[in-house]
């Protein structure tokens, strides 16, 4: 059974990449985050809400900034390594990182991250199926939680690293 703080990270970042989808996405976008969220969406547990369930929620962050970071990288977030190649990476709310890597994959984002985490004493007790275009991870460590998003947009792989 997976504990209650990765079910709700896994709930809330479905949210994160739905809203991302829906509120402000180019159509150009939409593609590629609809193989996101299909992964997503048929990994998650039964009982979690459909979006038209959802009520409103004061104060939600515009998420579809999380798409676009501005800022130098940081070669690392709260511990978590970021990848070389990152051109750009801005931190949204203290809980939340994303960055933006050009010509990689989803399945290079997946690798570097099960290497980089493996060697830090990270588990990944879910993930779905990463593609080229990107997907979903979760990893926890210690009663953390982990969540990495990986998607595209404009081109390149964009990843957004939760940790509430």
């Amino acid at each position: 059974m997976i504990s209650r703080i990765p079910t709700l990270s896994l709930a809330a970042t479905g949210l994160i990449v739905l809203s991302c989808g829906i509120f402000g996405s180019p159509i150009s976008e939409a593609a590629d985050l609809a193989s996101t969220v299909e992964a997503l969406a048929t990994s998650l547990p039964a009982g979690i809400p459909d979006v038209g369930e959802l009520p409103d929620i004061p104060g939600l962050p515009d998420v579809t900034s999380f798409l676009k970071p501005t800022g130098e990288p940081a070669s690392e977030w709260r511990g978590v390594p970021i990848m070389p190649e990152a051109v750009a990476g801005q931190e949204f709310s203290g809980s939340a990182y994303s960055y933006r890597v050009p010509t990689r994959t989803g399945l290079d984002v997946e690798a570097f991250y099960d290497a980089s985490l493996e060697e830090l004493g990270w588990i990944s007790p879910a993930r779905t199926n990463v593609g080229t275009a990107g997907g979903f991870m979760l990893f926890s460590k210690d009663g953390s939680a982990l969540n990495i998003m990986i998607t595209k947009s404009e081109g390149d792989i964009v990843v957004i690293l939760i940790m509430p």
